[in-house]
């Protein structure tokens, strides 16, 4: 008997650790609206000697809101959710999403409410930033000098250059002149730009060294032409190291507005786990409370599914923190069909939550491609996002006759020396007098605070960045069909590609 309570102890023990270190606010409520229990994370989020009522500690108010989940919880005993908001003393917003689902007793009834909230303010504030960025952004681009140089085709020898190289290079333009273009790249990448600048017509996102030491990355287009009667190449750079750091920020920005707007299933993947651990701490409590002894094999069976969840959990709250985290582009060989897996995982629930299926069409044991794991699963999150939105769009807005068609196809494959993805779906699909505008930063056609216009702007970047390329492809189920196309491994290094 001693040993069961000993047990049952570390159980509510457990629980209790479980509860508070859930890394959002829970609050259980009785039917009369009163808060009787909390978790650490609502009494740091919100004021509890304002009062007991949820909706005088949540918005100050003094009584009941109109629409209420919790109040829907108890009438229908359903799981609910919705969006909330309230204005602190000081004039500033602040928002949470709400989940709320029923508590009963052993006959059934229902006797409370557990309400949990996730704090998406931050969110709100990214999207106001991000709208305030967009005239910085443009400044950027619009700043952007242009050197254009006059280069010897055998010797690479500069023959003659615009004034506007000393604001690149710090070189006066009399001091370029009859330089050697190639003393301008790091000395181990000399050799494979002296054969490019004959064959290719651009080269992009080079890295150059100018007076001092100063490091610039630039874009460079090449066009042979004639100069004084002599055959020439003709060389315009574009300066992108601005370009390039501000894009890193807008992507890192672009990326905690993809996380605030999956919080919600995040939330829900984290009360999957929750809710194991729950019923196998009741299981524990009944068990111990009706004094009836537990076999070893169930005991070790519910104990090993306990711990497997608490491990879901921090899997979770692990991919999430390395999604955030930001980092400079690192090439690496990757496997396409592990960066969708990974992508699918962190946003498998905002697709549950809507009821749309996913639908698997994956050529296994695919080559790898050079990439960076990290920016091209934000790719693929953009795209399901997108996909998301425009199934959400049809089966809301134009209200089809049918049951709701939602999916969501994901297609890997091998095509000669590309490994191609596609990611179609079911949705509203993208007029065709759009479809050339759709890759333009801050392009979107939707409305107001739903939308930055950056998702396919910074996919674009990133996939070019990759040496792949990115288009609208055909669809067969009428909604935006998006085809990859990457080279694989050896490709890269035939060419050079990455090479640092």
């Amino acid at each position: 008997m001693f040993i069961l309570i000993l047990k049952l102890i570390r159980q509510r023990q457990e629980y209790r650790i479980l509860f508070e270190s859930v890394p959002c606010t829970i609050s259980i409520q009785n039917k009369n609206y009163e808060i009787i229990q909390y978790n650490r994370e609502f009494a740091e989020s919100f004021d509890i000697t304002q009062g007991k009522y949820c909706y005088t500690v949540y918005k100050g108010r003094h009584e009941k809101c109109v629409a209420c989940p919790v109040a829907r919880t108890f009438k229908d005993g359903k799981d609910h959710y919705s969006e909330e908001e309230r204005t602190n003393r000081d004039g500033s917003k602040k928002f949470w999403i709400v989940k709320t689902a029923p508590l009963r007793n052993a006959k059934g009834e229902i006797t409370g409410a557990i309400e949990m909230c996730l704090d998406v303010t931050h969110r709100k504030e990214l999207e106001e930033e991000l709208a305030r960025s967009e005239k910085k952004y443009y400044a950027i681009f619009n700043n952007i000098p242009n050197p254009v140089f006059v280069l010897d085709p055998d010797s690479h020898r500069i023959l003659d250059c615009n004034q506007s190289v000393e604001a690149v290079y710090g070189y006066a333009q009399s001091e370029m002149i009859s330089r050697s273009f190639l003393d301008f790249f790091m000395d181990e990448d000399k050799s494979h730009y002296e054969f490019n600048l004959n064959k290719a017509k651009e080269i992009n996102q080079v890295k150059q060294m100018g007076k001092n030491g100063a490091v610039r990355f630039v874009n460079i287009r090449i066009s042979p032409t004639e100069f004084l009667g002599q055959h020439v190449l003709l060389v315009t750079l574009n300066d992108i190291t601005k370009r390039l750091e501000a894009e890193q920020q807008l992507s890192q920005a672009s990326k905690l507005a993809t996380l605030g707007e999956m919080a919600t299933g995040v939330a829900h993947e984290l009360n999957q786990p929750l809710t194991v651990i729950k019923m196998a701490s009741n299981f524990f409590m009944k068990k111990v409370g009706q004094k009836e002894p537990i076999p070893t094999e169930i005991l070790h069976n519910m104990s090993e599914k306990i711990s497997n969840n608490i491990d879901r959990a921090n899997r979770i709250i692990n991919h999430m923190r390395e999604f955030a985290r930001k980092s400079d582009m690192r090439l690496e060989k990757v496997q396409i069909n592990d960066v969708l897996e990974r992508a699918y995982e962190i946003f498998s629930q905002q697709l549950k939550l809507r009821q749309i299926e996913m639908v698997w069409e994956i050529q296994k044991n695919l080559p790898v491609i050079m990439a960076d794991a990290g920016r091209l699963e934000q790719v693929m999150i953009n795209l399901l996002v997108n996909a998301r939105d425009g199934i959400e769009a049809r089966w809301t807005e134009e209200a089809p006759i049918g049951p709701p068609d939602k999916k969501i196809f994901l297609r890997t494959a091998l095509k000669g020396k590309k490994v191609v993805v596609e990611v179609e779906d079911t949705g509203t699909g993208i007029p065709q007098g759009i479809q050339d505008k759709i890759f333009e930063p801050f392009f979107t056609t939707k409305a107001v605070g739903k939308g930055t216009g950056l998702g396919l702007s910074i996919s674009y970047g990133i996939v070019k960045d990759f040496q792949g390329d990115i288009r609208l492809g055909n669809s067969s189920h009428g909604g935006a069909c998006f085809h990859l196309e990457f080279p694989i491994h050896q490709l890269t290094q035939e060419t050079g590609y990455g090479k640092k």
